[in-house]
């Protein structure tokens, strides 16, 4: 189960106007959604939010407590977004979640040590899959998995159905799809231009002016 986070947070009432005074004041506005319930628009401190986002993965559950005298709310960080040249953050995007309903969700594929033939310079690894999109209850997310490919051999392949997955996750990838192999080192040489003797360029350029020159003669007496 991924870490549980709580983060302070008060309802926001300035959604379109006052957002700019709002962030120079030190805050982050936000929006809470999620299936079947009204858009909640808040704000959160910009120091708080930012550390928890520094520590926190994808799918960390936030105990979210917004302070209007509601119950806190569980929720996963869907999008951030950055200011592009100071990357402090602009707005955040939270989706609610309910702890007995089951979420997808996309977790990371972790590689972890060498294959022999890797090593000694025979084969190359391919890594065909970054992701794996799950389904599952909140409390069972994980934020990735790790697959060991130190006994690969060249062609040798790991598929979606080999990797191990916690008990309560549904894997929704094809298990036949390849998640990573080894192949065949091959070099590829550079093909060489062909070389052109000096003579053979004077005399097509020799040929190419005469051809002009005639055409332009022709043109003249017409």
């Amino acid at each position: 189960m991924a870490d549980t986070i709580t983060l302070s947070a008060s309802v926001r009432t300035a959604i379109r106007h006052g957002v700019k005074a709002l962030r120079r004041s030190g805050m982050v506005p936000a929006v809470v959604y999620g299936n079947k319930i009204a858009p909640t628009h808040i704000q959160l401190n910009t120091r708080d939010v930012t550390n928890v986002l520094r520590h926190a993965g994808r799918n960390s559950l936030i105990t979210l407590d917004v302070g209007d005298g509601s119950a806190p709310k569980m929720v996963l960080t869907r999008e951030v977004q950055r200011d592009p040249i100071k990357r402090v953050i602009q707005h955040i995007d939270f989706y609610e979640v309910s702890m007995t309903e089951k979420i997808t969700a996309e977790v990371r594929i972790i590689c972890t040590g060498e294959p022999a033939d890797v090593k000694s310079g025979a084969g190359v690894l391919l890594q065909e899959m970054d992701a794996l999109d799950i389904r599952c209850l909140p409390a069972d997310l994980i934020e990735s998995v790790t697959v060991d490919v130190s006994s690969l051999a060249i062609d040798g392949v790991i598929r979606v159905g080999d990797i191990q997955i916690p008990q309560g996750i549904e894997v929704m990838d094809e298990p036949d799809e390849e998640v990573v192999r080894v192949t065949r080192f091959v070099e590829v040489k550079e093909e060489e231009a062909p070389v052109v003797e000096t003579s053979e360029v004077e005399v097509i350029e020799k040929g190419k002016k005469e051809e002009e020159e005639g055409e332009g003669a022709g043109a003249e007496k017409k």
